[in-house]
């Protein structure tokens, strides 16, 4: 019997729909898309100053301390010793018997030089402002200052509480916010030292460093402000000032 001849079979050609390979091509980029934006993102370590500015922000949350400043220059010292509630501040310096209270940047002196509380301006301390004042205010402000160097220092102890310590230079800002020189001093060199609590953030210490040019002279000044959280009311009979007014 013959057989029947064997014919080859036909390959089928697969020709993929338009739309299929469209559909295909939008997941894998949606896939890849998904991957590259969801991948695990490297963590950028701030700053020395960044962690500065925020520990800066953080203690000035507390609102209610004790403050103690310390300066001394060429032949002189002040001592300074009260609180601060808000914005007012009442304290202190013995050497000198005064007391001193400010409210909303407004400030008051009384001595047994004269009867009660006379407003600064009106005596001759024009250059307590520049002393005593809020060292939250102050540090903030100066932070805003660009190029600034800092640089982590060693823990240390402050009130038995265990400090971060902190060290700043700062391109020199006017004068008149440090100090009330005349117009023809000029701030040469700005440092300062920070003590931040480990645990809470509350600053315990600031020191702040000045070398003023007067002239052909240049001097030193140094100013310590040492906060703490137990603080006093204050006395009564301080001056009332008219509260705050909140601009429409």
């Amino acid at each position: 019997m013959r057989q029947a001849a064997n014919t080859p079979k036909k390959k089928k050609h697969i020709f993929l729909h338009p739309t299929f390979i469209i559909f295909f091509v939008a997941i894998v980029v949606g896939t890849s898309y998904v991957l590259f934006f969801n991948r695990p993102k490297e963590e950028v370590e701030p700053t020395i100053l960044a962690i500065v500015a925020e520990k800066a922000e953080s203690a000035s949350t507390y609102t209610h301390y004790c403050l103690m400043i310390e300066e001394s220059g060429p032949g002189y010292s002040l001592n300074f010793s009260g609180q601060v509630h808000d914005d007012r501040i009442y304290g202190k310096i013995e050497d000198y018997e005064l007391e001193i209270f400010s409210d909303q940047n407004k400030y008051y002196i009384k001595s047994k030089l004269a009867d009660g509380w006379q407003e600064m301006e009106k005596t001759e301390l024009a250059d307590v402002p520049a002393l005593i004042r809020d060292p939250h205010y102050l540090l903030q402000t100066l932070l805003s200052s660009k190029e600034i160097f800092a640089e982590v220092g060693t823990e240390r102890t402050v009130n038995d509480v265990l400090c971060q310590t902190y060290f700043l230079e700062i391109p020199p800002p006017d004068v008149q916010l440090l100090t009330r020189f005349e117009k023809d001093a000029t701030l040469d060199k700005l440092q300062i030292y920070l003590w931040y609590a480990t645990e809470s953030d509350f600053m315990y210490r600031m020191a702040v460093m000045m070398n003023i040019a007067v002239g052909d002279e240049t001097i030193q000044i140094n100013r310590v402000y040492n906060l703490d959280t137990d603080a006093n009311d204050f006395p009564e009979g301080v001056p009332v000032v008219a509260e705050k007014v909140t601009p429409i």
